[in-house]
């Protein structure tokens, strides 16, 4: 089957509910659903879960479905949030581009970690913290994106009473804080916290 190389968001979209609808018939039917290899070139990218969330937030900020694509492409690639500086710093060249920071402070808005679910199947781990550390080595709307970082970091506070996933962000902090002092001020917040429920438990 043939693609084009970048879609729409619409386009992933209408490919998402065609393998959702095609998966659920084998189910209903008793039948085996046989997980295959990639069809098409980058179908690993248009199966990622914060693909189609960041090409929508991409349209709504006038970003170009190019620029935006580049970012998916190097999420998809990722098997785990990151861990080492390194990892982080692959957020670096996308930290630049102010259309990029635009579409995911737009993400950010409303793409939030389930915390009233234990297992987090339908939400991209991984892409979420990866565009966490985007926002946290841009130098563009800076305020902005302090802003979106001191309410993400109040959200985890507040819903992740038992610490039990605060420290991916923590180490956000933690590995960044030399580069950019600002998260300073975040790193001990979540510290304060998880010091407060060991004592509590």
């Amino acid at each position: 089957m043939g693609r084009k190389i970048i879609p729409s968001a619409a386009e992933v979209r209408e490919y998402l509910e065609k393998e959702d609808a095609a998966r659920k018939a084998c189910i209903k039917n008793g039948e085996s659903y046989v997980i295959t290899g990639s069809k098409f070139p980058g179908e690993n990218i248009w199966r990622s879960k914060i693909t189609l969330p960041l090409l929508e937030a991409a349209e709504n900020v006038g970003a170009s479905k190019e620029e935006i694509w580049e970012l998916c492409r190097k999420i998809a690639q990722t098997t785990h949030a990151p861990v080492t500086k390194k990892e982080y710093l692959r957020m670096a060249p996308f930290a630049q581009k102010e259309k990029t920071v635009d579409a995911v402070l737009k993400l950010l808005e409303t793409y939030i970690p389930p915390f009233e679910q234990d297992y987090w199947l339908d939400f991209d781990i991984a892409g979420y913290y990866y565009c966490i550390a985007l926002i946290s080595l841009s130098d563009y709307r800076k305020e902005d994106c302090q802003k979106q970082l001191r309410e993400t970091t109040k959200l985890f506070i507040e819903r992740d009473t038992e610490c039990k996933r605060i420290s991916v962000l923590m180490r956000n902090m933690k590995v960044l804080e030399p580069l950019r002092p600002s998260l300073k001020t975040f790193l001990e917040c979540i510290e304060q916290k998880m010091e407060t429920t060991l004592v509590e438990e």
